[in-house]
């Protein structure tokens, strides 16, 4: 009974996380139209951020007859709203250059971390190789 439970919850919230990153492309697709005086099809979105462990989309670039803006969701009003204005790109604007090297948080934060490790190590290495090469003492 418990594992049915556990299961029907499982299967309901990665369900709405995918109602609600579909709905927020479709809202973010409408809102970029508008605000670029530009047809859907010409648009496109790329999600530069995600909120939680059901990976809501909380930050949506759009890019479209050369312009680019950044819409972010307020979960309070649940709405999308315009980050900052619309901008204007050249034609040769390629908005995977940055977007597609992004890391999420938890690897920001796991890079960060062995960082950290590598250079306590380093100086544990080096502390080590100055007793090593310290003279014996009379």
């Amino acid at each position: 009974m418990v594992a049915r439970l556990s299961l029907l919850l499982l299967m309901a919230t990665v369900g709405f996380a995918c109602a609600h990153n579909r709905r927020s492309e479709r809202t973010v697709l409408e809102r970029a139209s508008f605000d670029f005086h530009c047809p859907k099809d010409q648009i496109e979105l790329i999600v530069i951020d995600e909120e939680g462990a059901r990976h809501l989309a909380s930050q949506i670039a759009a890019h479209g007859c050369e312009k680019k803006a950044v819409y972010i969701f307020y979960p309070d009003i649940d709405t999308w709203v315009i980050n900052g204005s619309v901008r204007t790109t050249s034609a040769e604007h390629d908005p995977h250059a940055y977007h597609g090297k992004r890391k999420n948080r938890q690897e920001e934060k796991a890079d960060k971390m062995a960082k950290k490790q590598v250079e306590k190590s380093v100086k544990k290495e080096e502390k080590q190789a100055k007793e090593l090469l310290k003279p014996p003492a009379d």
